[in-house]
């Protein structure tokens, strides 16, 4: 398996647009903690709103954006928001 750089990450990241703002998740500083190690990524996405109404659609396009990359396990804590723990159950089955 190919190995993964933290900017072929950041790359996906800055894939993911929010379309409230039309800026990428990367450049909001949305994304925090990101740690890549073999076969593993883990990082903590925080949203801009506790009640953010599209929450769920960006952590569902941040996860399957990510999973393009040859990376097996990827873990993505969710923060300030009100569904977090609903999301992260979701994103651990995609």
């Amino acid at each position: 398996m190919a190995t993964v750089t933290e900017q072929q990450v950041i790359e996906k990241l800055r894939e993911v647009m929010d379309p409230h703002t039309g800026s990428n998740v990367w450049d909001m500083g949305m994304v925090k903690d990101l740690v890549l190690e073999e076969n593993r990524l883990s990082l903590r996405f925080t949203l801009t709103s506790n009640f953010c109404p599209i929450g769920m659609q960006l952590g569902l396009a941040l996860k399957r954006k990510l999973r393009e990359l040859p990376i097996e396990k990827i873990d993505i804590k969710i923060e300030n928001y009100l569904r977090a723990e609903e999301l992260e159950k979701v994103l651990e089955d995609i």
